[in-house]
């Protein structure tokens, strides 16, 4: 399985967009890794999960095209991972002939490859909402699935699992995700606090191949839906001890916001002395 970073950033980016403190500032002078766009992530050879603002430019950054995606896993609706304007502009009217006469008005003048979507409720809902202003035709090529949480889904060459986040208050189901592709298990637990009980249940079922959870908060606040890193460290053991993962296993944060957590040149070998990697923008990992 090729999994690879898009983005790692919380939603405020990293460095912040309308931030100056010192983290923010030093990201900025070093530039390179310590630079973070919204987290989205990609399992080769067509899979996103999530679709954050900025992501067709990151996807360009690194080599890889959105119109190889044909499936997009949604963890929830919040803007730093779901900006529904990419879906806009897959529109095309099938009346126009292709190639289209110099008289032709839109966004596509190409075929494209059927795109499945898999979301909670409050995505299903959002999207298929006829005020979003989307044209019947602009979704003849797109499916929405609605998913629900611990229930398995299985699609052609891989199969997840939905669990249920602890993130989100009244307003949503957010999910993370059990993904299983060519043999190996991911787990991608991003957003959320710590576990709930029985999501816990659900995770420990298992063994892992991968681990992504996220790190909104550093050495900072601790909240009831975003870990921090000392939540981070907790986790990890208790997978050990568990016997969910093993010490080789690999074990990545993202999701990172630059308040009270380090540029990434500073935290990153610290935390490799502890068994986790500090993910970054374009990281690539194969197991």
């Amino acid at each position: 399985m090729e999994f690879r970073f898009l983005g790692t950033s919380a939603g405020e980016q990293y460095p912040g967009l309308w931030c100056t403190c010192d983290n923010c500032e030093k990201a900025r002078r070093l530039g390179g890794r310590n630079i973070r766009s919204n987290t989205f992530a990609y399992v080769a050879p067509n899979i996103l999960i999530d679709l954050p603002p900025g992501a067709t430019n990151q996807m360009t950054r690194f080599g890889l095209r959105l119109p190889d995606i044909e499936h997009i896993l949604f963890t929830h609706s919040h803007e730093d991972h779901l900006d529904p304007f990419y879906l806009r502009w897959r529109e095309r009217d099938p009346s126009v002939p292709l190639p289209p006469p110099r008289t032709a008005i839109g966004p596509r003048f190409s075929e494209a490859k059927p795109l499945n979507i898999y979301c909670n409720e409050a995505i299903y809902q959002q999207l298929a909402n006829p005020s979003w202003g989307f044209r019947d035709y602009a979704f003849r090529l797109v499916q929405l699935h609605l998913v629900r949480a611990f229930e398995r889904y299985d699609v052609k060459s891989f199969a997840f699992v939905p669990l249920c986040a602890h993130h989100g208050g009244s307003h949503e189901i957010a999910l993370n995700y059990i993904l299983e592709k060519e043999g190996k298990r991911l787990l991608y637990a991003l957003d959320t606090g710590w576990p709930l009980p029985v999501t816990y249940e659900a995770i420990r079922r298992h063994t892992y191949d991968l681990v992504v959870v996220e790190g909104t908060f550093g050495y900072g606040a601790d909240v009831e839906e975003h870990l921090n890193l000392d939540k981070v460290e907790r986790l990890r053991r208790l997978f050990l001890e568990d016997g969910l993962i093993k010490e080789e296993t690999p074990f990545y944060v993202s999701h990172i916001c630059p308040h009270h957590t380090p540029v990434h040149d500073e935290i990153a070998p610290l935390y490799a002395k502890k068994g986790i990697t500090i993910a970054y923008d374009g990281l690539t990992v194969d197991v």
